[in-house]
């Protein structure tokens, strides 16, 4: 009698909970029957949805030592366009942005001191990555922090421009996602 249970046990149909699941062209299931490929094949496509080319190459200030505007605005919307299109989460965005402003609090509170702060702009750097590799965050979002701590590292001033484009990222993302 245990012999029909055990094949039972190892029909798709079993270890879908009772439902017929789609599956993806690389044979996985997929579990959300709106979608049309699997979550790692999703997060391979980013040719579509890239960071534009020669993204932040001038920095967060013009030629005045104020910031840019595009750093508020259209390189903003740029980035809070391709992270919607990789489907990222509003919330796995402010997750970053909190840790963003809690690495800010922390260099408030050691009297500015800059050099105190800059371990953990290379930890935030690895925490995105190993969200990465678990798959919660994608490789384009990987390029944008990437780029951003580089600038940050330089100095308080580049760090505060990290933050004021990360906010105007993350205020862009809720409009450009629907």
């Amino acid at each position: 009698m245990g012999d029909w249970k055990d094949k039972l046990r190892n029909t798709e149909l079993y270890k879908a909970g009772g439902r017929v699941m789609k599956k993806c062209k690389c044979g996985k299931p997929i579990r959300d029957e709106r979608f049309d490929t699997c979550y790692d094949c999703s997060q391979k496509k980013t040719g579509a949805a890239s960071l534009p080319e020669g993204y932040l190459v001038n920095g967060y200030f013009d030629e005045k030592e104020n910031f840019r505007e595009g750093i508020f605005k259209d390189e903003a919307k740029d980035v809070a366009r391709v992270l919607a299109a990789l489907r990222m989460t509003p919330t796995s965005l402010r997750a970053f942005y909190n840790k963003l402003v809690a690495i800010e609090n922390k260099y408030k509170s050691s009297d500015n001191n800059f050099d105190l702060i800059k371990p953990n702009i290379y930890a935030f750097e690895r925490d995105v990555a190993y969200q990465v590799s678990r798959g919660v965050v994608s490789e384009e979002f990987r390029k944008f922090i990437n780029k951003n701590a580089e600038l940050a590292k330089k100095g308080p001033k580049e760090f505060k421009g990290f933050k004021e484009h990360f906010l105007s990222v993350l205020a862009y993302f809720k409009d450009v996602s629907r």
